[in-house]
């Protein structure tokens, strides 16, 4: 079994911030909107294919409604999206070279 902190987590996330700032990124133009997501709950069976579709634009729209709106809570269906979020930006910034 793995374990990573919170206080490691802020720290890779920082990392990753500092990176982009370095970098001279200030916002990231992401061309796709639809992917394919595996359920959570489903992440580590591999006993069958399940996919789900997901929307960049709909999971911006909801952390940015969870930063523009403190009463609203977060939740663990948020940090899914924050995956889905770096994922793009991970492509959109550094494609895969298949050359």
């Amino acid at each position: 079994m793995s374990t990573i902190y919170t206080e490691e987590l802020v720290k890779v996330f920082q990392r990753m911030i500092d990176k982009l700032n370095y970098e001279n990124v200030k916002e990231v133009e992401i061309g796709n909107d639809l992917y394919r997501v595996i359920p959570a709950d489903e992440w580590t069976n591999f006993e069958k294919d399940v996919i789900v579709v997901g929307s960049l634009s709909d999971d911006i729209e909801s952390l940015k409604l969870m930063i523009n709106d403190l009463e609203r809570p977060c939740t663990y269906v948020d940090f899914d999206r924050v995956a889905s979020v770096l994922h793009a930006i991970s492509q959109a910034i550094n494609p895969p070279d298949w050359h």
